[in-house]
């Protein structure tokens, strides 16, 4: 008892130091503005406060200040932010999906023909779309590393330090100033740049980017710990030029600008004669250099240490800061936790088994955070979910890390869109308009039935319904339909002389398996009409049609982190159809037909190559059955389809070089390239005087766009007219 009594005494007599320490010095508040990326000065400034030894009571944050000042309330010291910002993907973060790299090959196919980004939820009140081009999926994710979530979960108000977090809710404009509750939801949506970043849910509201209302929170501050000295720091962007406005996205930087600077100057009017205010010079320094930031950390130390003789009047000796530290400083963890349980929240429709599935973190184990962040973005990417969080909590005597889905407001049911424009120039040109329709989780197993369609050049229907048959969706089974219209030229001497309408319906039923995300095998039976109708040339040309029907096969592989212009990977495509049975007057054939692409980086260089090969292995092809050759990338100095026939090899050599690297925030990068392509078709059915290597040199300029890829080119053949190419969309 008597030691309990001294322990007590000894506290209490800390406590009164403390206090007495406290009344000595002035009770100081500090003020983080928002600013996007220009928000890395905040970090300069922390470090200079800890070289002077000047203490801070309380931290009102916004947007990029709200992150540094969340941290830094959190017990994160100013050193570890930068550490974190350094090592950060800051391209990347701004991307939710975990890689294309990481996605399985069915998902694959959909967004290299579909925009991801246009794609509409379908319910009964009608379409719905997100609420941001971004759910910040990664950046949740990085808030939780950054304030060491794997700690435990630690809600605003028992965090070391008093903190505010300014942010807007979106339904009517109130400023809403967050000082309880989960810490990095609330720095989620004060950071959450309208249209950009989706909105966060909390509390009945929805948070957007705090920096509409009050991106310098000088008021907050005071009301949060009545502060004798507030430090403001200032790091607001400047308003555009009006002969820098020059584009939707200056224009919309302008609005948000222009409402920020009107709420700051409301601010200034509220630093006293006794605060600090600091201006880092950043100059036009962009509020979207994420993978900038240090040099804006340097920036505002710069700005710091020129106020260093104000701010030394707060300064404290070593000892007190030592104690100051001591208080709240997040203490070093040696080992992190053992998780005792993983528990997955309850879904709508996604099943939760394949959620638990996806993470890998074990009972009984210590959490690796890395590796569950890796888990959670990978679920994540199969595109059911707006978000996957998650969060370390004590239940009695279990550590108990809790995976949160939320599934998107706006599915299980979703229409999405492509298209394409081609050209030469001359008279090729072609176009094309598609969508598709895609309903998900139909069953618990993950049923999914699919209706596409596209008009255009090329015109067609097609469904299927793809059931996988157990919870990890490795095998499964396909039904499906589809009919379509194309044209088909054919060539005499580079000219064309005739163009068929080829009509195909198929159907069938296929198996298969999914081997992990980078490929799919899958066998079944296939019966197939075929048709080709005359549609302009000379009557010598004849109307053909026949039906086919017997077993395929397709094996898919493809690791390429960019479907257009890949830096690594490769790609394989095999396919096989045996018709077993034709109609009369057609002989039995088989067709078969390989695909394969590889590329590797060096610096701003890639190479890529590519190789192609198709053959009749038995019987002869039918007309609208057969391959060919010719056109943008499979000999470009030709016309499209220009060369048709029974067998066919192909090749082409690359080397691309990035004129621009990707924005962190827009993805838009620009790409120039040289190839050099041959190829050969053996048993012409068209062209039949091109026989041997056919060869094609060519160069090009291309870009990343929300429509997909863009390329411009002009490529020239011996035995070729040459052209000029565009081509604007997907595939």
């Amino acid at each position: 008892m008597l030691r309990r009594a001294a322990i007590a005494a000894a506290l209490a007599a800390w406590a009164v130091a403390l206090a007495a320490q406290a009344a000595e010095r002035p009770r100081v508040g500090l003020v983080l503005g928002g600013g996007g990326a220009r928000g890395g000065a905040h970090l300069g400034v922390l470090e200079v406060l800890e070289e002077l030894r000047v203490p801070v009571d309380c931290i009102a944050g916004t947007s990029m200040g709200a992150l540094v000042g969340g941290a830094y309330a959190a017990g994160v010291a100013p050193a570890d932010i930068k550490a974190l910002v350094k090592r950060t993907d800051w391209v990347g973060i701004f991307d939710d999906s975990a890689g294309r790299e990481s996605v399985d090959i069915r998902r694959k196919e959909m967004d290299d023909r579909f925009f991801s980004a246009l794609e509409f939820g379908v319910s009964r009140e009608g379409l719905r779309f997100r609420e941001g081009a971004v759910s910040g999926e990664k950046l949740k994710l990085f808030f939780n590393e950054l304030v060491r979530s794997d700690l435990g979960d630690r809600p605003i108000e028992q965090l070391p330090l008093p903190l505010s977090i300014i942010a807007t809710d979106i339904g009517n404009g109130e400023r809403v100033a967050i000082r309880s509750g989960n810490l990095t939801s609330a720095l989620r949506g004060s950071m959450s740049v309208p249209g950009f970043i989706a909105p966060v849910q909390r509390e009945g509201r929805k948070l957007v980017d705090g920096g509409l209302t009050d991106n310098l929170p000088v008021q907050e501050a005071r009301n949060l710990c009545s502060p004798d000295v507030l430090i403001v720091v200032n790091v607001g962007s400047p308003l555009f030029k009006p002969d820098e406005i020059k584009g939707v996205v200056t224009v919309l930087g302008q609005v948000v600008n222009l409402l920020t600077e009107q709420n700051v100057a409301k601010s200034l009017n509220l630093i006293g004669p006794r605060d600090i205010y600091i201006r880092p010079a950043l100059g036009d320094f962009p509020a979207t250099a994420f993978t900038d930031q240090l040099r804006a950390a340097a920036l505002g130390r710069e700005a710091a240490l020129a106020a260093a003789d104000d701010l030394r009047r707060l300064s404290v000796t070593p000892a007190e800061y030592a104690q100051y530290q001591e208080g709240v400083r997040l203490a070093a963890r040696a080992t992190p936790p053992t998780i005792d349980e993983v528990a997955v929240d309850a879904t709508r429709f996604v099943s939760p088994e394949r959620i638990r599935g996806a993470v890998s973190q074990k009972e009984g184990e210590p959490l690796d955070t890395v590796r569950l962040a890796d888990d959670l973005v990978r679920e994540f990417s199969r595109g059911d979910l707006s978000s996957l969080d998650y969060s370390v909590v004590r239940e009695r005597e279990k550590t108990i890390l809790r995976i949160t889905p939320a599934e998107k407001t706006w599915g299980p049911n979703y229409l999405r869109f492509g298209g394409n424009l081609t050209s030469d120039f001359r008279s090729e040109s072609t176009y094309s308009l598609r969508a598709l329709f895609r309903s998900t989780w139909i069953n618990p197993l993950g049923g999914e039935w699919l209706l596409g369609a596209q008009i255009g050049t090329e015109q067609g229907i097609a469904t299927e319904f793809y059931q996988p048959v157990d919870i990890h969706q490795s095998w499964f089974l396909r039904p499906f339909a589809a009919t379509s219209l194309t044209r088909m030229p054919l060539f005499f001497e580079g000219d064309r002389v005739a163009v068929f309408r080829v009509q195909e319906n198929r159907a069938g039923l296929d198996a298969g398996a999914n081997i992990g995300v980078v490929g799919q095998v899958r066998a079944g039976w296939a019966e197939r009409r075929l048709g080709a109708v005359l549609d302009t040339g000379p009557d010598a040309f004849l109307n053909l049609t026949t039906r086919v029907g017997g077993p395929e096969a397709a094996a898919f592989f493809d690791t390429y982190d960019n479907p257009y212009f890949p830096t690594r990977g490769y790609k394989l495509d095999v396919t096989h159809f045996d018709a077993q049975h034709v109609s009369e007057g057609t002989q039995p054939y088989s067709r078969t037909e390989a695909r394969f692409g590889a590329a590797a980086s060096h610096g701003r260089w890639t190479f890529l190559t590519a190789l192609e090969g198709g053959t009749a292995l038995k019987g002869e092809l039918p007309l609208a059955d057969s391959f060919s050759l010719g056109g943008p990338r499979r000999l470009s100095g030709f016309a499209v389809d220009q060369m048709r026939g029974q067998d066919y090899t192909f090749g082409r050599l690359e080397a691309q070089y990035r004129l621009q690297f990707a924005n962190p925030l827009y993805g838009l990068s620009f790409i120039g390239g040289v190839m050099a392509e041959a190829g050969r078709m053996q048993k012409p059915i068209t062209e039949t005087s091109l026989s041997g290597w056919q060869r094609s040199l060519g160069l090009y300029i291309a870009a990343t766009t929300f429509l997909g890829p863009v390329y411009l080119g002009v490529a020239d053949a011996r035995n070729g007219k040459g052209r000029f190419y565009l081509f604007i969309g997907t595939p």
